[in-house]
């Protein structure tokens, strides 16, 4: 497998579909995981405990993949962590991140490091959590989560689509 089909598979597992709990298995047993939020962790087991909980807690969070880009065994992308709007016609609540891979070979990264801008994150979360309270509720019925979340995975597969 190469670097970028890895880095499809990782992607998809994770930000695309949402798998958090077999999203690790796409790193390595030892792998050095730098999250410059929630600090380092060591090794898939910690970083399976840490994503799992994680987003049982911050679910509310999509990711949309903007670019990236591969060279040799690194990987580098670009992503927008989107809130869905309380109200429909309300724009989502997004804010940026950074990541950076490295490859270790059979299919597996053995290290990421995250950056995040941590103004716009929490910008978007009070964004959020007050547009929650004005609502009555997140607004994700009547269909409505079905379609945004289609929407942000077809979004996410073009640009896998179109390569790095």
């Amino acid at each position: 497998m190469s670097p970028e089909q890895a880095f499809h598979r990782i992607w998809t597992t994770g930000s695309v579909e949402e798998n958090w709990a077999a999203w690790p298995d796409c790193l390595t047993e030892d792998v050095l995981y730098v999250e410059r939020v929630f600090g380092t962790m060591h090794g898939r087991e910690e970083v399976r405990t840490w994503i799992t909980d994680l987003m049982a807690v911050r679910g509310d969070v999509h990711a949309v993949l903007n670019w990236y880009q591969v060279k040799g065994d690194r990987v580098v992308l670009n992503m927008t962590n989107r809130y869905y709007h309380p109200d429909p016609a309300g724009d989502p609540l997004d804010f940026g991140g950074i990541s950076v891979l490295e490859y270790a070979g059979d299919g597996l990264f053995g290290y990421e490091e995250d950056y995040w801008d941590t103004t716009g994150a929490k910008l978007a979360y009070e964004q959020f959590t007050e547009a929650v309270d004005r609502q009555g509720g997140k607004g994700l019925g009547n269909g409505r989560l079905a379609a945004l979340e289609a929407e942000r995975k077809a979004q996410n597969h073009e640009v896998l689509r179109l390569g790095g």
